[in-house]
């Protein structure tokens, strides 16, 4: 009989904020999407993303210049709404220019399909067509911007110390964005960088694509600064999801609540 595969599993993802007001208004709506800046490689890029940490409770502390707040999703909630493991890259990798050769090839695409077109069209030949359509060519190059979407460098420089973020396990949602004028990756060259980098424009946040807490369940911890505001947390959680709901979570260690003192001294 095979020996038994024993593998210790974080079966939570922590997103972290800065203000108790935003953790609260989370709690009520849920979290909502914005353009994070990152650097791919060496390239600075704007993606739509909510991002979380799949770490032990033990660390949580260690990552808390992120936001001083933090909400513990389930696993099973996050796989539920297609969050997932971002790629990490470094110098060497085979895909660290995944965005500008995706790019560089559709644009080699379109420009021979277009000489394909025009030369058939010329020489009256109707029975002939390119390889692929506009719309496979499209699809494929959507395909590589998704990827970039969940690339990330493997360690990088945080107010001039050097952060191993490979450590942080980290997950992304990436919104389904509908409308025209909302990007999916906005480049250093792009204007728009240059406008939200330079706060000419400020960052818009998606509401439209709110990352809902469907359910008591879903939420495995919840980080507060001090016990002050415990009760503030409760509150929201009962209205919420109810008393009941809130109270079986608690008792049954589904659900904690735990300040800051208690991650950094009882863990």
């Amino acid at each position: 009989m095979p020996e038994e595969f024993k593998q210790k599993r974080i079966n939570h993802i922590f997103h972290y904020t800065g203000q108790f007001e935003w953790l609260k208004k989370i709690l009520k709506n849920g979290f909502a999407p914005s353009y994070c800046e990152e650097r791919i490689n060496n390239s600075m890029y704007y993606i739509p993303m909510v991002s979380f940490c799949n770490i032990p409770i033990k660390d949580v502390d260690n990552y808390m210049h992120y936001g001083k707040y933090g909400i513990g999703m389930s696993m099973e909630w996050a796989i539920k709404h297609e969050l997932s493991p971002v790629i990490y890259i470094h110098e060497n990798s085979p895909i660290k220019n995944l965005y500008d050769t995706s790019f560089n090839l559709t644009m080699e695409q379109f420009i021979k399909k277009s000489l394909f077109d025009s030369y058939n069209k010329h020489k009256k030949i109707s029975n002939k067509e390119y390889p692929l359509t506009e719309e496979q060519i499209l699809s494929l190059y959507s395909i590589s911007q998704k990827t970039v979407q969940f690339l990330k460098n493997w360690k990088t420089d945080y107010n001039g110390n050097v952060i191993i973020t490979y450590q942080e396990r980290e997950w992304r949602f990436i919104p389904k964005l509908r409308k025209v004028e909302e990007l999916e990756i906005i480049k250093e060259d792009d204007e728009e960088f240059k406008d939200y980098k330079n706060k000419r424009i400020k960052k818009p946040h998606l509401p439209d694509y709110i990352l809902k807490i469907d359910k008591i369940t879903d939420i495995r911890y919840i980080t507060i600064k001090n016990e002050n505001q415990r009760p503030e947390i409760i509150k929201i959680l009962e209205k919420k999801f109810g008393e009941t709901n809130l109270k079986k979570s608690i008792i049954s260690g589904k659900l904690v609540i735990l300040t800051e003192h208690q991650l950094h001294n009882d863990f």
